[in-house]
């Protein structure tokens, strides 16, 4: 399947995903998780409705990709790569867990469309730079530093843990025509018959803010 558009990505978005797991059985805390997870968890949302005229006229930037993600909530602060496709299809990880990728054929955070960073959960090392994604809550904040110097800030809309065989790839990759920014990794159970775990956790979140550029960081 060669469709980029994030409308027909269902095979490779869920076992390229799974593969953030990077056989983590290592950890404790796996022998306390339930043996198998429901479909769909709502971990965290909104319970008002957010405005949508002042998000209309925050400042349309260019294209320029993400170079740092900062989320104060849960101590993370750290670089950001980029995510491609391998040859069949399936989107590529991050080199270690402590970084993340943008995955590049989508927007750059903060411009119309839905911008979708992965990270892993943890390794047979410890805990990974979205370890505690799960724990994030509507209204925290996610920064992203991009490389012209732009920075662009989101709230959190809402944080849920999906099946792998429910996961939504049209509202994670497909442009929804606003500005929005996707946070994946893995959780809920972990299988260790195939070394995965059984869930992702999605965080969803919506542009707030940008400040222009200042200093131009080279690409």
């Amino acid at each position: 399947m060669s469709d980029h558009n994030g409308y027909k990505r269902r095979p490779w978005v869920w076992w390229s995903i799974a593969a953030l797991a990077l056989s983590v059985g290592a950890l404790s805390l796996v022998a306390a998780l339930p043996r198998s997870d429901p479909k769909v968890v709502v971990l965290a949302h909104v319970t008002s409705k957010t405005s949508t005229k002042s998000i209309a006229k925050l400042p349309a930037i260019a294209r320029s990709r993400p170079i740092r993600i900062a989320i104060a909530a849960i101590g993370v602060n750290t670089t950001v790569g980029t995510l491609g496709l391998q040859p069949d299809h399936e989107v590529m990880v991050p080199t270690n867990t402590r970084v993340v990728g943008w995955y590049k054929d989508g927007p750059p955070p903060g411009q119309i469309g839905s911008a979708v960073i992965l990270g892993h959960v943890d390794s047979t090392q410890g805990p990974g730079v979205f370890f505690d994604l799960k724990l994030l809550k509507a209204g925290d904040r996610v920064t992203l530093v991009l490389a012209n110097g732009t920075v662009t800030k989101f709230a959190v809309t809402k944080v849920v843990q999906y099946s792998k065989t429910s996961f939504p790839d049209r509202l994670v990759y497909g442009s929804n025509g606003t500005r929005s920014l996707q946070l994946v990794t893995c959780g809920g159970a972990f299988d260790h018959a195939t070394g995965h775990y059984e869930s992702n956790i999605v965080v969803f979140s919506h542009l707030v803010s940008v400040s222009s550029p200042k200093v131009a960081v080279r690409s």
